[in-house]
């Protein structure tokens, strides 16, 4: 008997989701609203189990980042809160769904590293556990993402991710027939035009594109040389400043030293040195050659600093490597440097071929940061590394949760010399050399993203150099 009330409590649910469906699809022959559509179909979709929470993002391809665009059960805040995230591996499991093209499965948000940043944002909307499925057209493109939400750690039956990889086709026919509308209404408005209207509006902006174009490259030229000069300008009036002042201690260190040793010579010559004197003198003596050492040494790891930074005549050579390898072996060798805080790497099995050197240091100078600026009034912190491979590139996502970076140092992180912590001898040359060794050793670049927590860097390089 039980089994015969299950197998019908089975296909009366199955008969309601596929009108559900079937419902959906008579909105989308209708042409109604994309947002009407998407939020009818989570509403449907819901049918399956009533504690699930689904969510519809879509994907700006441009910006690469996704915009809640349907759900009839979470909290507006959480999906306000979500709106314009950079897409990446591991920032949260939409954001590494929609980045990676493959479906993300996260049985408990409390714990698992992609929710690192994202944890208490969803904590705090009673969410625990997060499934998301790329929704990708026909030409391979990600649309966004469907993602399910329960509000406990859950673990998905087979049952289960076929629903939820139905659900995202589903959403992936929404869209593109709301694109393929878009465009052929587009289209009937272009040819609305007629033909000698068309051909006096692309001569005006071809005329207009040209005197643009002449004007943007006398300007590009101009730009780049101003900037070399104002970079190298930076750089040296930063290390002029910098240098002055242990210089400066150490030649007033040598001018006492001589005094001290006039006024001793002085005192033996007309034999009236006492005892006294002469250990007050020597005491004298060394405090200002001690003083005059310290001095040069921190000039000299000024000096030191200031020459990494012309990595460009780095003469180390190339080598190929597996990068899962090399990040376990950064990870051993900063055991030390980490303390009591944690670093998690996470990597696909990617050969590449580099300046190991370059790269080793890089991730040094980040993680060196995140201990000194990130977690300075921090008992215990976490580093989070991601790689994968984008086409002929490798993606590496950094991120901590630290501090953070206010508004007013993120347009100077960069710079020769810039550092906040100041009072601490810190010369802030660590994400200078980062940026010159990217763009100079590894034809890279490095990007600072926003995020609600802490630091997050991604790093773009070539597989091969």
């Amino acid at each position: 008997m039980n089994k015969l009330k299950e197998d019908i409590n089975y296909w009366q649910l199955s008969s309601r989701l596929e009108e559900g469906r079937n419902h959906v699809l008579r909105m989308v022959a209708r042409s109604e609203n994309l947002d009407l559509i998407l939020n009818t179909l989570c509403e449907k979709a819901q049918l399956y189990n009533p504690q699930m929470h689904c969510s519809i993002l879509q994907l700006n391809n441009d910006s690469k980042t996704l915009h809640p665009i349907a759900s009839v059960s979470l909290p507006s805040f959480y999906c306000q809160a979500l709106d314009g995230v950079s897409i990446g591996a591991g920032v949260g499991s939409c954001g590494t769904a929609a980045f990676t093209k493959k479906r993300v499965v996260v049985e408990d948000i409390n714990t698992h590293p992609y929710w690192n940043q994202y944890k208490e944002l969803a904590l705090s909307a009673d969410l625990q556990a997060c499934w998301s499925e790329p929704i990708i057209g026909t030409n391979g493109v990600v649309l966004g993402t469907f993602a399910i939400y329960y509000n406990e750690p859950k673990t998905p039956t087979d049952e289960d991710l076929r629903f939820i990889e139905l659900s995202a086709n589903l959403a992936a026919v929404v869209f593109e027939n709301s694109s393929n509308r878009n465009k052929l209404l587009s289209a009937n408005n272009l040819l609305s035009q007629t033909v000698n209207d068309r051909n006096l509006e692309l001569e005006r902006v071809n005329l207009a594109l040209k005197k643009v174009i002449e004007e943007q490259d006398k300007e590009f030229r101009s730009d780049i040389k101003i900037e070399k000069m104002l970079t190298t300008n930076s750089l040296i009036s930063g290390f002029s400043h910098e240098i002055s002042t242990p210089i400066g201690n150490a030649l007033t260190a040598v001018s006492a030293a001589e005094d001290n040793l006039i006024s001793l010579s002085a005192a033996f010559s007309s034999g009236g040195l006492t005892r006294k004197q002469f250990i007050n003198k020597t005491s004298q003596l060394a405090e200002a050659i001690k003083m005059g050492e310290d001095s040069l040494l921190i000039a000299n790891k000024l000096l030191q600093r200031f020459k990494d930074v012309n990595s460009f005549a780095n003469a180390e050579e190339k080598s190929t490597c597996s990068i899962r390898q090399f990040l376990k072996e950064v990870q051993s060798s900063v055991q030390g440097l980490l303390g009591s805080h944690q670093l998690s790497i996470q990597s696909e099995d990617i050969q590449i071929t580099l300046h190991k050197e370059s790269l080793w240091q890089i991730l040094f100078n980040l993680i060196e940061n995140s201990i000194i600026h990130g977690f300075e009034h921090m008992t215990i912190g976490t580093i989070h590394i991601n790689v994968t491979s984008n086409n002929e590139d490798i993606v590496i996502n950094y991120q901590d949760d630290g501090c953070g970076i206010s508004e007013e140092q993120t347009s100077k992180i960069f710079e020769p010399f810039y550092t906040s912590a100041r009072n601490s001898k810190n010369l802030g040359l660590g994400l200078s050399i980062i940026n010159n060794l990217l763009t100079q050793n590894l034809n890279g670049r490095v990007r600072l993203i926003e995020s609600p927590v802490g630091v997050r860097y991604e790093i773009t390089m070539p597989q091969t150099q």
